[in-house]
């Protein structure tokens, strides 16, 4: 997760560069401080006014340490949809009180909220309903699962269903890739899952199906589907199809997907005559698209990918697949990082749909 701090007081600037030390194993994290309130020399700014337009669509989640109105004006313009938005956390100075309050589970500020309050000693602030009753949230699953929720307008009802005590099951298609996953990442949530073969004799008022099929249900309903992927793929020159198509099945396969879900290949321009690369992308039938340097340093740059200096040696930039897929899919996020195998790359993200 990569996380931005910022403080407005000499206070603040110094817990927030102690949070930092505590995040920055796990997490990539940058720290502002207002620019005459800045002793320990962190990246400053002149006014939040100008900084948040420039960074805002930039990290996965704010950890703000100011006041909560000052946060709630400052962000508001920026405010989009709660499945892009990032996580907003906001902590007093004196380091009490760490407050989830945007984008609690899809952006992760509920997680981020706890984590933080337990590495520094501060009291969690919580107020999504379904964490307050200690129940499992379809939003929470769909995001642990990398599976986009429809119809997204039905989640709601859904959530309220749960809180409400109603009869609220969880179904699985069984024929879905790496069953291992699905099963474990529910049971750690407090979620059962049943065979989906069960949906019409089971009792229920609401069910959350994770398929990718459309079904006959009566009753209040959503989905948890896979979404279409942009792949980002780097190999060596001369790499065969067989190999770049067994690293893309299998990465496919490490997220819970199949290479069916797949909609683009994406890879460097120097790559656009490698034979084959060639031959997967017509293999799998999907779009393809090769982009310039230029585009893929700008990407690593703004994202802060990690790079290879091999790889920079040989075609003047350092990522090929992770800044591929981010720009193939359009958008800040990855489902899978860059993972190697033999002569291959590959990285992974959600694609929009074009």
């Amino acid at each position: 997760m990569r996380l931005a701090i910022i403080s407005v007081t000499n206070q603040g600037a110094l817990l927030g560069s102690a949070v930092a030390d505590t995040l920055c194993n796990d997490h990539q994290v940058d720290v502002f401080a207002k620019q005459s309130r800045n002793p320990l020399n962190v990246t400053p700014y002149e006014s939040l006014s100008t900084l948040l337009p420039d960074i805002f669509s930039c990290y996965d989640g704010f950890i703000f340490i100011m006041a909560t109105g000052i946060v709630v004006r400052v962000i508001a313009p920026y405010i989009q949809d709660k499945r892009i938005d990032p996580a907003i956390v906001v902590m007093d100075e004196n380091g009490q009180y760490v407050i989830s309050l945007l984008s609690g589970h899809i952006g992760g500020a509920n997680e981020l909220a706890t984590l933080v309050g337990e590495l520094v000693g501060a009291q969690p602030v919580i107020t999504t309903a379904t964490d307050v009753g200690k129940k499992p949230a379809v939003d929470m699953l769909a995001v642990k699962l990398n599976l986009q929720i429809e119809p997204f307008s039905q989640l709601k009802y859904l959530n309220a269903a749960i809180v409400n005590g109603d009869r609220v099951n969880f179904f699985i298609d069984t024929s879905l890739p790496n069953q291992e996953l699905y099963w474990q990442t529910a049971e750690k949530l407090g979620i059962l899952l049943q065979d989906i073969k069960q949906i019409h004799t089971a009792a229920y008022d609401a069910a959350v199906c994770i398929t990718d099929q459309d079904l006959s249900v009566s009753k209040l309903h959503l989905y948890l589907k896979p979404m279409p992927l942009a792949v980002g793929i780097g190999c060596r020159r001369g790499t065969t199809s067989a190999e770049i198509l067994a690293a893309v099945t299998d990465a496919c396969y490490q997220i819970g997907y199949r290479t069916d879900s797949v909609t683009m290949i994406a890879s460097t321009i120097v790559k656009q005559d490698e034979a084959g690369l060639l031959a997967v992308i017509e293999q799998l039938a999907v779009r393809s698209h090769f982009f310039v340097n230029e585009q893929l340093q700008q990407c690593i740059d703004k994202h802060q990918l990690e790079v290879s200096n091999f790889v920079k040696k040989q075609i003047g930039v350092g990522n090929v697949c992770a800044a591929s897929a981010i720009l193939a899919g359009k958008t800040n996020k990855l489902l899978l990082p860059k993972t190697k195998y033999k002569n291959v790359t590959v990285a992974i993200a959600p694609a929009k749909s074009q």
